[in-house]
């Protein structure tokens, strides 16, 4: 059943459709599909929690999968041990036939403008409503367009406070793309009015330009409750995924492309295979064969890295790429290692970190063995990380667009570090001892192969100059690389001091960290990784305990309490636009004097580190101030030391009351400069006190949330009455405790409703066997 107001303001999404000759009656669909998976994601949501919970070691309850752990097959219904998909993954990579040999994309070929190797280039994520926002993903440069309805989705809810009349965001960016693929705003301007100005937006490419489209629907953790099937509320990936192919299909198809996903937070192959059947049914509604929906998955979660293989064999009839990322991925790590040890600032672990190069090259081998195909890497890619800064404009108040040279410099060097590691050679013979350069291959004086695995990567800005310059090294010729690295230096000036320019060579910093890890050698020419064919020929040589630890080792660094700060305000920012229906905010980053584009995987990540931090009473290992607010030539930042920390310091519950209070001060100074320059904000300010409630509630609880966000979503559509209740049941009572006020009536029925979604709680299939059998 869907809720009769979407009906009413949407409804050309939904009802009878006529789609390649098949008539589909959308509500039933979604009903029916949501009925036959709904226990399959219970399951699966409850032994995610069972996990999380679980008082074994983290070696223990995250190593590798065992050899003889079984995994159902979705194309035979058979089931295969770990090990013999393992073994079928390196008898295609050596070309060796054997009954366990597969490979990605054996069935229904890969269309030309969803090949992640022939389409090189950045891919630009980010919601479809409003629709200007749609329009510019079509207008942009970056080849790869991703409407987002996950971690920067238009809101799935009205917060509370929101006009009736205003539709929920989610259905109007549908209803855009499918006005759109139907040629309702060809040669036709939108147009709004913002900041008091009419503003006009156009789409200025047809659409034999227009970028290729992969739609990211929500992970099956979030549901969406004005949609229910029985009495239970629907997953969203279903309503989302069923709604883009039965609106779309025929303008797609028509326009020579088709139905593309990106699917996010799969931890596991039994995740895998609930999106499997999802796709496999609806394929089976429009007609078409199995493997035709085409999709890349986003390997965000530590634990899906244990069972890549095996996810990737659940989903061969349609993977095309996996993607690496920084934030959820480093988020799901602290999650990981929650109860053993504290992570480090998480600010100091980027995508150069040792631990994130070593992630990334997995990744490129995953895909690289099981997307060969006679020698031939053709049927799979490896695809980057986010690049997530905000270009400023011109117009900004404080003329902070000087430092963008930082954003472009920066976005060049992301991408050009992630093609490098990409770029792996094979030899016909193991080489000498001295490693060969990329010189040495493409001149012939070493023999064997080389790939260029990682040719896309992701950007969440579309302004013309940031793709740009991330477009540029993943565009190039692999013979042009090395002239890139050795380009005459050249600078801008940024405050007094010289940044590299876009087109600049390496500076020496630049090519000494390239060095360290590998991807250069002494004389500063580039060496792709050499994988000889004995390197990974048994499952034993592939899965060792060197590799889990060069990816789920705890990275060395300080905990610092100027990061400690700097994480709480970013959360407190983020959940504060979240409250207010925002998901894909550009926050200004006083750390680095840029916009940071958050989104719900950084409010993850700041989260469960802040949580770590108060649960362990985690030891501050440098000196340090907490700071308070100043006006400065950058705005209204954290600036004036005000409380000195010093190292051995524990982050107890009264240092975090220090914190809390410097994060008020600084909200109070920030909004007191918007009403000193007349700016009254996009937002409601009644917000700020109800976040840092919720954020002192949840980190100094000693329960641990894993999406943090969904309490959000819960708590951003009500009144202060039912925020107290929900927030009691959820932080301060127990489940029995909650239970029984509800029988009594002296708590509302949401409230448990509240409880036993943030905690993943399915009555009906808790110590059912599908939870057993996940475990």
């Amino acid at each position: 059943m869907i809720r009769e107001d979407i009906l009413q303001k949407f409804p050309e999404l939904f009802g009878t459709k006529t789609i390649n000759g098949r008539q589909v009656h959308v509500e039933e669909a979604i009903a029916t599909i949501a009925r036959e998976l709904d226990p399959e994601i219970g399951a699966a949501l409850a032994a995610r929690r069972a996990r999380l919970q679980s008082p074994a070691p983290v070696r223990e309850k995250y190593g590798w999968p065992n050899w003889d752990d079984r995994f159902e097959d979705p194309v035979t219904r058979q089931i295969w041990t770990f090990r013999q998909i393992v073994q079928g993954l390196i008898d295609n990579f050596l070309g060796r036939s054997s009954e366990w040999r597969w490979r990605l994309n054996d069935e229904v070929p890969i269309p030309k403008d969803a090949h992640p190797s022939k389409n090189p280039g950045l891919e630009l994520t980010g919601p479809w409503h409003p629709l200007d926002m749609a329009f510019n993903a079509l207008n942009s440069p970056a080849p790869m367009n991703m409407p987002d309805f996950e971690d920067a989705s238009p809101p799935h809810f009205q917060p509370d406070g929101t006009s009736r009349d205003q539709p929920i965001a989610i259905f109007a960016a549908l209803q855009n793309a499918k006005d759109i693929f139907e040629g309702r705003w060809a040669n036709r301007p939108y147009e709004v009015v913002k900041k008091g100005q009419l503003r006009a937006y156009r789409i200025q490419k047809p659409p034999a330009q227009w970028p290729t489209r992969f739609v990211r629907p929500p992970g099956i953790h979030v549901r969406f409750d004005y949609i229910t099937a029985g009495d239970n509320p629907v997953a969203g990936v279903i309503p989302v995924a069923l709604l883009w192919a039965l609106n779309n299909y025929g303008a797609l198809t028509g326009a020579g492309t088709g139905v593309y996903y990106y699917i996010p937070k799969i931890q596991t192959p039994q995740e895998a295979l609930i999106v499997e059947k999802l796709l496999a049914r609806l394929e089976g509604l429009i007609g078409v064969q199995p493997g035709t929906f085409k999709i890349k998955v986003l390997y965000e979660e530590g634990n899906a890295g244990r069972f890549l293989p095996a996810i990737a064999w659940v989903l061969r009839r349609r993977l095309l790429a996996t993607n690496v990322g920084r934030w959820d991925y480093l988020g799901s790590l602290i999650e990981m290692w929650k109860d053993e040890a504290v992570y480090p600032d998480p600010q100091s672990i980027g995508m150069a970190s040792p631990n994130m190069i070593a992630y990334q090259r997995y990744n490129a081998l995953m895909m690289l063995m099981a997307g060969m195909n006679a020698g031939e890497f053709s049927q799979a890619a490896p695809i980057g990380g986010m690049a997530a800064v905000m270009i400023y404009p011109a117009t900004d108040p404080y003329g902070r667009s000087k430092y963008n040279p930082l954003a472009l410099r920066a976005m060049v060097i992301d991408k050009l570090r992630e093609r490098l590691l990409g770029l792996i050679f094979v030899p016909e013979e193991p080489p000498a001892s001295q490693q060969p350069s990329l010189e040495d291959i493409l001149e012939g004086r070493v023999k064997g192969r080389l790939y260029d695995a990682y040719r896309q990567s992701w950007v969440a800005s579309p302004e013309s100059a940031y793709v740009a310059a991330g477009n540029a090294p993943l565009q190039a010729s692999v013979t042009e690389l090395q002239a890139i690295l050795d380009a005459p230096r050249q600078t801008v000036d940024v405050k007094g001091k010289p940044v590299p320019a876009v087109a600049s060579g390496l500076i020496e910093a630049e090519r000494l960290l390239l060095q360290s890890r590998g991807l250069l050698n002494p004389q500063g020419k580039i060496t792709p990784w050499v994988i000889t064919k004995d390197m990974f020929n048994t499952p034993e040589k592939l899965f060792t305990p060197e590799l889990w630890d060069s990816i789920y080792g705890v990275s060395a660094g300080e905990v610092t309490i100027e990061h400690i700060q700097h994480a709480f305000y970013m959360a407190a920012n983020y959940g504060f636009q979240i409250l207010n229906g925002n998901f894909a905010a550009a926050i200004d980053d006083y750390e680095l004097s840029l916009r940071f584009m958050n989104d719900l995987a950084t409010y993850r990540i700041d989260v469960s580190w802040l949580w770590s931090l108060v649960h362990h009473e985690a030891v501050i290992t440098k000196d340090g101030y907490l700071k308070s607010p100043a006006l400065t030539e950058d705005g209204v930042v954290p600036a004036l030391n005000a409380f000195e920390v010093k190292a051995g310091s524990r982050f107890t519950r009264q240092l975090f009351e220090k914190l809390w209070d410097c994060h008020n001060k600084w909200t109070s100074e920030f909004f007191a400069e918007l009403d000193r320059r007349g700016d009254p904000g996009r937002f409601d300010r009644a917000k700020a006190p109800i976040i840092m409630d919720i954020l002192k509630r949840q980190l100094l609880s000693p329960h641990y949330i894993q999406h943090s966000a969904r309490l959000l979503f819960v708590i951003a559509q009500v009144n202060e009455q039912e925020r107290r209740q929900i927030l009691d049941a959820i932080f301060d009572l127990s489940r029995e405790e909650v239970v029984k006020r509800v029988q009594a009536g002296t708590l509302n029925k949401a409230a448990l409703g509240a409880h036993d979604y943030v905690y993943d709680i399915f009555p009906d299939t808790e110590g059912g066997p599908l939870v057993k059998n996940l475990l």
